[in-house]
This record gives structure tokens, C-alpha cells and sequence, in this order.
């Protein structure tokens, strides 16, 4: 029962260390952005407007709630437009330019690192900061999305071209897996801060970690051997 896994261990021997410094740095960056994807609604509403779900309907509380989640909504839809802007301009920078990727990616994901220190220190009760953290934390993300599947491609592609055995299928699942693993410890860390503070406390220090994180995974990914061949 146990050789299904062995033999996924066996093919994970082997491979390029730029792989695994990949999922290094994916594992990172996913720690950062779980921060803002799961816990951003709860962010404006409690932390940002200090609005209560379960208060009575028409008190302060619960409009301030509602308000809350109206920016939150505004905000993600600003996040959308400017994913899709900010991935185009990735794609052209890539294809037009000499520029490496790690030189792409490392600011994208430290861009990240700078709004989530912000959002724990300084942003408070300030509804049009916060929605600007907000909005710009998309750019972590975004390059997660665009760079390092691109580089596996390259690699394996490289690979294949000097006749060696390559398993793109695998490589690729080993970056997604890595973002279920940043996923897991992001939850597990606001869970453990739950135990001490209040909800409308705790979401600020989770953000303080995915500024750690994304600090960690921007300076990890400058260091990326992307070389062209």
C-alpha cells in the first residue's frame, strides 16, 4: 500500500535544486497570500470597521459589519482587474524583455510583504488604506500563478532537449502541493493566535506573518538560478 508514495519519493530524487528552492519560496508566498484570500472579508469587517455578524440588526455594529463587507467587495473587485493587468504585464516583461524571472517575481511577491505590514501596523481603522493593501495584495499571487510553472516548463523542456527523463505532471504537482502546505500553516497559526485574542486582534498578526512570509519568500526568490541555458 505504501508503494504509490515510495515510488513519488523516488521521482522526486534527482531533480533540479531550482525545483525545490521553487517550492520553497511557493510555500512561502502561500503562506502570505492565504492571509488575504481567507481572511480578508473578516479583516474589514471586524478589525477595519469593528463591525459584529451576530449583533442586532440595525445597531451601529451591524451596519458597520455591513459597510465593512461592502469595501470588501469593491476592494476584490479592484483585485481582479488588477490580477488580470498585472499578469499581462508579467507575460510581456518575460517575452519582450531580457529581464530574468526571479527579477519579475521577487518584487511582485516583497510588493506583497510591504501591504501585509502595513495591514498589521499601521492601517487600524483607516477603511481607504486598508482597501489599497487590499487591492495590491494581489501581486504575490499573481506571480505565483505566472512564474514558477513557467520555469518548470522551461527547465523540463531544456531537459528533454539534452535526452533526460523529466516528469512535468509530477514537478508541477509538487508546486501545487506546496500550496496546500503554505495554506495549512497559515490556518494553523490564526487558529493557535485565536486562543489568546479576540478575532478583531488576531487578524492584524496574521497578516504581520504573511508580511514575514512574503519578506522571507521575496528574498528567497532573488536568489533563484534562472539561468538561460
Amino acid at each position: 500500500c505504501c508503494s504509490p508514495v515510495i515510488s513519488v519519493f523516488k521521482s522526486l530524487r534527482g531533480m533540479p535544486r531550482l525545483l525545490y528552492h521553487l517550492a520553497f519560496v511557493q510555500c512561502l508566498v502561500w503562506i502570505g497570500n492565504t492571509s488575504w484570500t481567507y481572511y480578508s472579508s473578516q479583516w474589514f469587517a471586524d478589525s477595519v470597521y469593528q463591525g459584529d455578524q451576530h449583533a442586532p440588526p440595525g445597531s451601529e455594529k451591524q451596519l458597520r459589519y455591513a459597510q465593512g463587507m461592502d469595501d470588501f467587495s469593491t476592494g476584490g473587485q479592484l483585485r481582479s482587474g488588477l490580477q488580470l493587468l498585472s499578469a499581462l504585464v508579467i507575460i510581456a516583461l518575460l517575452m519582450k524583455t531580457s529581464l530574468r524571472p526571479r527579477l519579475i517575481y521577487a518584487p511582485c511577491i516583497l510588493i506583497g510583504a510591504i501591504v501585509s505590514f502595513l495591514a498589521g501596523f499601521a492601517v487600524g481603522h483607516a477603511a481607504t488604506f486598508a482597501m489599497l493593501c487590499f487591492v495590491l495584495s494581489i501581486m504575490p499571487e499573481t506571480g505565483s500563478f505566472a512564474i514558477p510553472f513557467g520555469l518548470v516548463a522551461t527547465l523540463n523542456k531544456r531537459a528533454e532537449e539534452e535526452g533526460k527523463q523529466v516528469s512535468t505532471a509530477l514537478q508541477m504537482a509538487l508546486l501545487n502541493c506546496c500550496v496546500t502546505v503554505g495554506q495549512q500553516v497559515c490556518h494553523m497559526v490564526l487558529a493557535i493566535i485565536e486562543e489568546h485574542l479576540p478575532l478583531e486582534k488576531a487578524l492584524p498578526c496574521v497578516f504581520i506573518l504573511a508580511g514575514v512570509a512574503h519578506t522571507l519568500g521575496g528574498t528567497s526568490a532573488l536568489c533563484l538560478d534562472d539561468k538561460p541555458a
